[in-house]
């Protein structure tokens, strides 16, 4: 997993770097302007190599100028804080790279830092006015290094006159450590937000550039080193992280003497009268996961339905109350790990048999569906469970368990599931555009695999299963929870390179799973 830094953890980072190792605090500007200006320059190199491969007349390219017959013009838009001294050394260096640059920042305020005051002095030693008004031609690279990650409120005045007029520029937008306007920890819109087609940030990446709708206004994201590291965090853990591809590797690998008890045991309690395609998709994805055995607790009427869908389960049936107690104990005994709540219902026997699951199991549980929907009439049972615990909830089952609205929730993604976790002492994953897994100890992880092509039926059942399968195999619920929910999402970005994302269901993610493990194992094809 990657780290990222909320804004208060990177500004003690900075501070830091500055005040405990000595580094100049203007050697960490030239350094980000240095990166933020190559980067730039790397652009305009490549997009000087596709344009050889063309006919002339094809040439004019949206950022670049026809045959080199003039300058690159930028336009860099300053703040004054640091920030903005950053945009003034991007502008400075790529003017002296022979870009044509223009430099614009609002009417001086009361306040300035000492680090971008050097900078507007170095301009003048450069030649380079400064001016307050946006001009109104275009240019080939618009840069905006209006407000860093310090905002809190929302803009208004110069700034979203700035800001408007920038968006609507044709140009490269280049956003210097976050786009202007948008929260660096949350991902929230101030107001506006400048759209980005590519943001430099620096030393790590900021949650508010993954969450949505963040995310969609950084564009391309580039992290680049310039001397803050994990050692000016100095005694602090971060708390944050991203799930990457290597996180796979977490998945214990198969052993060439085994069988099927070797793979660990899944108990799916699932399904009331017709809604045995919960329970289907929960126990394939289990089994094409890698666990050893899966066994369906579900209503009678689904037995010949998910015997003829997935005659690999093992199946155990109740019909009304009748022996439901017994039956469930005896199957709680059985397994390694119990999934609770798809298409199981929130009626009477739904609430006992989440009652006992919660109450009596040893074994990890992973709360979905309407066993999520149960518990939020009885939250107390969670602070009661005896064994680890893994809720999935999606927005609106949020919504029930947080007594929260769904527009709050997406508003702070973040802090709604960790505050759940720790509450309640249980693994949160918050599903969502980007799924939050939240754990009892603080840390939060944000997943970035994954497409829209996913919000379709039974797509969470998948995950449980997913979850189930992990679990089975022995890894640790909140390891598994982590892996499973990226492994989840990679499974719908495979298999979309196939079937597109308009069409994908449930079924299109079950196959991506196996496409995605068979990469990972190195299999030939």
């Amino acid at each position: 997993m990657k780290t990222l830094l909320d804004s208060r953890q990177m500004k003690q980072c900075d501070k830091n770097t500055i005040e405990h190792f000595g580094v100049p605090s203007l050697v960490l500007m030239e350094r980000a302007a240095l990166s933020a200006a190559d980067e730039i320059d790397r652009y305009f190199q490549k997009d000087r190599q596709q344009r050889r491969t063309v006919p002339a007349e094809e040439e004019i390219g949206r950022h670049f100028c026809k045959a080199n017959r003039r300058k690159i013009t930028v336009l860099a838009v300053c703040g004054f804080g640091n920030n903005g001294g950053d945009g003034l050394a991007i502008g400075r260096l790529l003017f002296q790279r022979g870009y044509e640059v223009a430099i614009v920042m609002p009417p001086e305020p009361g306040r300035i830092s000492e680090e971008t005051r050097t900078q507007r002095e170095i301009l003048k030693n450069y030649g380079i006015e400064i001016a307050d008004a946006m001009p109104q031609r275009e240019f080939d690279v618009v840069i905006d290094a209006l407000f860093g990650i310090g905002l809190t409120r929302n803009l208004e005045g110069v700034y979203l006159e700035y800001l408007t007029k920038m968006n609507e520029k044709s140009g490269l937008k280049v956003a210097v450590d976050i786009p202007s306007g948008i929260h660096a920890d949350t991902g929230e819109v101030m107001g506006i937000g400048f759209r980005a087609d590519m943001t430099v940030t620096f030393a790590f990446e900021k949650p508010g550039l993954l969450l949505y709708p963040g995310a969609e206004y950084a564009g391309d994201v580039l992290v680049k080193d310039i001397g803050i590291d994990s050692h000016s965090l100095l005694e602090e853990q971060p708390f944050l992280f991203a799930a990457e591809p290597e996180d796979l590797n977490r998945i214990p690998p198969r052993k060439n003497r085994s069988n099927k008890g070797s793979y660990g045991k899944v108990l799916t309690a699932a399904g009331q009268k017709n809604m045995a395609g919960a329970a289907f998709f929960s126990g394939k994805a289990s089994y094409l996961t890698g666990a050893g055995l899966v066994k369906i607790f579900t209503e009678e009427q689904n037995r010949i339905i998910l015997q003829e869908l997935l005659p690999e389960a093992i199946l155990t049936a109740w019909e009304g109350n009748k022996f439901l107690e017994e039956s469930l104990a005896e199957a709680l005994s059985w397994g390694n790990v119990i999934v609770a709540g798809p298409g199981l219902g929130t009626g009477k026997t739904a609430v006992k048999i989440v009652r006992l699951i919660v109450k009596q199991a040893k074994i990890p549980i992973i709360l979905d569906a309407d066993g999520l929907n149960v518990i939020s009439e009885h939250l107390q049972w969670l602070k009661e469970a005896a064994a680890p615990v893994i809720v999935t909830p999606h927005l609106g089952e949020m919504a029930r368990l947080a007594k929260k609205s769904i527009a709050e929730i997406q508003k702070h993604l973040l802090q709604v599931a960790r505050e759940f976790a720790e509450e309640y002492n249980v693994v949160c994953i918050l599903k969502d555009a980007r799924t939050i897994t939240a754990l009892p100890d603080g840390r939060a992880c944000i997943n970035t695999s994954g497409n829209h092509g996913m919000a379709t039926a039974g797509s969470g059942d998948v995950l449980t299963g997913i979850l189930a399968g992990l679990i089975a195999q022995g890894m640790e619920p909140e390891q598994a929870a982590v892996t499973g929910v990226y492994l989840h999402g990679a499974a719908g970005d495979r298999q979309a390179e196939k079937t597109g994302t308009y069409g994908m269901m449930a079924r299109d993610i079950l196959d991506g799973i196996g496409l995605v493990l068979k990469e990972k194992e190195g299999v030939s094809r």
